[in-house]
């Protein structure tokens, strides 16, 4: 796969791209308690990533894909209901300078069309950054996973 591929997410009411290369792995898992530590020692964070960009967006599903993302001392796991498609090569579009000025946050950096359908490209280092410093604020417990829904 090559270093500008996409991978196309979906959650329970929503589609996103998300670069390839900015995972170190793609699991699927049962239960998020699997992921306690990733790595050997590495603690790892889990957050579903529909219930984080969109409270509404729930997911009732029982297997997961988690997309595993390493940062500093430990990893952020974003769960997703499932990975659709691999692509080849990022055929996105980068967001317009205006609208990016506008957003609350720094995630979407581009829209992708597939299947004549717009996708919002987000940036899942920003989004895994974005659970750490939410997690740190709120969490006593450093070394023990937590698994939050709806942040």
């Amino acid at each position: 796969m090559s270093a500008s591929a996409l991978i196309i997410l979906r959650t329970a009411h929503h589609r996103y791209a998300a670069r390839h290369s900015d995972l170190a792995e793609l699991r699927q898992v049962r239960d998020a308690a699997v992921l306690e530590t990733v790595g050997g020692d590495r603690p790892c964070v889990c957050v579903e990533l529909g219930a984080f960009l969109d409270p509404a967006d729930i997911s009732t599903q029982t297997r997961r894909h988690a997309l595993l993302i390493p940062l500093r001392r430990r990893y952020v796991a974003l769960l997703v209901d499932a990975v659709e498609a691999f692509l080849e090569y990022d055929r996105s579009e980068p967001l317009p300078g205006l609208l990016q000025q506008h957003l609350t946050q720094p995630w979407a950096v581009g829209v992708l069309n597939y299947n004549d359908i717009p996708i919002v490209q987000l940036d899942v280092r920003a989004i895994a950054r974005s659970v750490l410093l939410q997690h740190s604020s709120t969490s006593h417990d450093k070394g023990s996973i937590t698994y939050a829904s709806g942040i």
